[in-house]
């Protein structure tokens, strides 16, 4: 997704409530007993999560968008997340790396954000991206976590605290194998390739269109699926066994 052209961005006044603007009910925070979710609040988490993302160039050669300055990323933000109801987007926390204090320590314990998109309250159904985990924070029990943390709160039904959706979706690169293997860890199957579903910013490698269908190249998405009956056929007791892994 290309940023649109930068225009005059909210104030700071702005970001420093959550203002969570989501179509279905959240708490305010998500825990685990080493990760916590919490909305993503640019004056608060947004410098520490752009720096990490910066620190490596080729980290986002999978993304289908990009970042070039910190005003761009904001932007996104505002535009393709807080704006629309159907989405939201939280800052992961690595408990383990806050020493106490948390507000203090960001640049430490920041480890990522992750969203969801294309919630339908009336399908039950949603997606969960995008999911960025910063490079220290990769390979440790941070993804499973965050993920973990969101499938319970969506999957679960309402008795055991959830909303009891039936269908959560993944996409990915199908060239970024590892994305599609972190999703099938978490107990997500393969359903097929979407074709055509990025037109991708300039700096991105991609197919070209046909003539008068743009100028941006494309990308293709492999689609993942995690549904109610997988979920309560094992999927669960998975995604409690991963959380809890050391």
């Amino acid at each position: 997704m290309a940023a649109p052209p930068l225009t005059s961005l909210p104030s700071p006044e702005h970001y420093k409530h959550p203002d969570v603007n989501f179509n279905i009910p959240l708490p305010l925070t998500f825990e685990t007993r080493r990760v916590r979710l919490t909305p993503f609040i640019p004056t608060i988490h947004g410098e520490a999560f752009y720096s990490g993302f910066q620190a490596d160039p080729d980290f986002a050669r999978y993304f289908p968008m990009s970042f070039p300055t910190y005003a761009t990323f904001l932007d996104f933000f505002e535009t393709y997340i807080r704006s629309d109801p159907a989405s939201v987007l939280f800052t992961i926390i690595d408990k383990t790396k806050t020493n106490g204090d948390e507000n203090n320590n960001l640049k430490d314990c920041v480890a990522g954000i992750i969203g969801l998109l294309h919630s339908s309250p009336l399908n039950r159904s949603l997606e969960i991206g995008p999911v960025i985990v910063l490079p220290p924070f990769q390979r440790t029990f941070v993804s499973s976590n965050a993920i973990g943390l969101l499938l319970k709160y969506v999957l679960n039904v309402p008795s055991e605290g959830g909303l009891g959706f039936r269908r959560v979706v993944w996409t990915a690169n199908p060239d970024n194998m590892a994305s599609v293997k972190a999703a099938e860890r978490m107990g997500f199957k393969q359903e097929g390739v979407m074709r055509w579903t990025w037109c991708l910013p300039p700096d991105k490698a991609g197919k070209k269109a046909g003539n008068e269908r743009g100028d941006a190249c494309g990308r293709d998405s492999i689609l993942l699926s995690l549904c109610w009956d997988d979920w309560e056929n094992g999927g669960k007791e998975q995604v409690d066994k991963l959380i809890e892994r050391v």
